[in-house]
């Protein structure tokens, strides 16, 4: 069964941004009590991302977009992904203004949440006040713990640090799969075909959250199919280039790739971006990351945990 998504009902709800293991468990549990209750799971998130309507100048940069969470979400087992455009106007929304319009959207048996969940206005509406509110109307709260890395819990601004950082190991412990970007494949300048080693160049959602420049070993589904790939990330100083881009050259493959969809699935960082003397220099060291991108990846360990 498909997740059925669906857009612009006034309720309240969490962001979901990434979906990590946190999340995950909050979505396991209530797909489990919807199964339990004969009912259907329904998860209702915000987007865009509150901040960036409340305090724009510290959006933070977006895990996944939205398409990328219904995927997410979908092989979680998810009935239903209710999308809530956020504005200015909603934020003023009081809890009880929230809990009314979700009782006349649902017919409520069980709300799952999270440990510090709250909703409305000031976010008064908190764990006690919805175990209350729910005793009323018919309806019970599940609270699901925190999840923990060492000491601190599982968040997707661990996540977003992580990745500042370059840090995959961390940012893929935490969502609990590599960490990837879906994209379509566009044209580029061919660049990396002139060097030896064609790219897939790829279109980038705006906001998109993204590792630092540099080169990472990835896995790279196309046509449903996962093929290992050294990926670039950055402005390719070697020949001036001003524009960020991001470029998979897919190992033991060939074909014409462009317009396709494709995943981009980040394992490891093997080095910076760096300015090269001359474009052989450029393709010298291209050899190597291919290398080393065999060797960290290895055979027959493609990330099945994904779509």
């Amino acid at each position: 069964m498909r997740l059925r998504t669906e857009f612009g009902l006034p309720e309240g709800a969490s962001d979901f941004d990434g979906v990590h293991r946190g999340h995950r468990r909050i979505v396991d549990r209530m797909v489990g009590a919807a199964r339990e209750h004969g009912g259907e799971s329904v998860l209702v998130t915000f987007d865009p991302h509150p901040r960036c309507i409340l305090d724009p100048d510290n959006c933070p940069p977006r895990l996944t977009t939205l398409d990328e969470k219904a995927a997410l979400l979908d092989t979680a087992g998810l009935d239903r992904l209710v999308v809530l455009e956020f504005t200015r106007e909603l934020s003023r929304w009081t809890a009880d203004q929230f809990l009314e319009r979700l009782s006349q959207g649902f017919n409520l048996r069980r709300m799952v949440v999270g440990h510090d969940f709250a909703l409305g206005h000031r976010r008064a509406g908190d764990i006690p006040f919805l175990r209350s509110w729910g005793a009323t109307r018919g309806f019970d709260v599940e609270v699901v713990d925190a999840q923990r890395d060492g000491g601190e819990v599982f968040s997707s601004s661990l996540v977003r640090a992580a990745l500042a950082d370059g840090d995959l190991e961390a940012a893929n412990r935490v969502l609990g799969h590599p960490y990837f970007v879906d994209s379509r494949v566009e044209h580029g300048e061919n660049i990396g075909t002139g060097l030896g080693f064609p790219t897939a160049n790829l279109a980038i959602t705006p906001g998109k959250c993204l590792p630092p420049r540099g080169i990472y070993a990835t896995w790279v589904r196309v046509r449903g199919a996962w093929h290992r790939a050294a990926t670039y990330v950055g402005y390719r100083p070697t020949f001036g280039g001003t524009k960020l881009t991001v470029e998979p050259h897919l190992l033991d493959f060939s074909g014409d790739i462009y317009h396709e969809r494709v995943r981009v699935a980040f394992v490891a960082r093997l080095r910076d971006d760096v300015r090269y003397p001359t474009p052989e220099a450029l393709s010298a060291q291209m050899r190597l990351d291919v290398e080393e991108t065999r060797r960290r990846l290895g055979p027959g360990r493609e990330p099945a945990e994904l779509l």
